[in-house]
């Protein structure tokens, strides 16, 4: 009897090149759907995409409804490395936040602003109708809402 020596199946020997290759598309797609924050401890924190545009809307509606907005997300932007803040930031918007609450002209035409600052404090401005301020975030509220006067 005649033995065949074919083989039937290829047997690859892992290498440190295809477990490199390996890591990096995992890295890659982890990157893709997540906010990767380097400490200045040199250690890690990650964060799923939904829980990062949550805690931002949350903290917008506090900041808005004049109550101090807290989130450990932004807790942890905060302590992250000025690169790895800066890229956060490019990818969901910066932590320093402003919202204005206007009045209509017959309630008094006042406008509100309401700031988070970078240390996570926030600022209340109020400016009355027919000042230079009010008239101007009035303004840009219309200019982006498409609205005209």
């Amino acid at each position: 009897m005649k033995r065949h020596s074919k083989t039937l199946f290829k047997a690859t020997v892992p290498t440190m090149a295809n477990h490199k290759g390996w890591i990096r598309r995992l890295e890659r797609n982890a990157r893709s759907n997540r906010a990767i924050l380097k400490m200045r401890d040199g250690s890690m924190r990650t964060f799923a995409d939904l829980e990062v545009w949550q805690e931002m809307f949350l903290c917008k509606v506090d900041l808005m409804c004049g109550r101090q907005p807290s989130s450990h997300v932004l807790d942890v932007v905060r302590a992250a490395t000025p690169e790895s803040r800066a890229a956060f930031e490019r990818k969901y918007g910066s932590i320093e936040m402003v919202a204005h609450v206007i009045a209509a002209d017959y309630q008094g035409g006042w406008v509100e602003e309401y700031r988070l600052l970078e240390d996570g404090t926030t600022e209340k401005v109020r400016y009355e109708a027919d000042t230079e301020e009010a008239e101007e975030i009035k303004q840009e509220a219309q200019m982006r809402t498409g609205q005209s006067q």
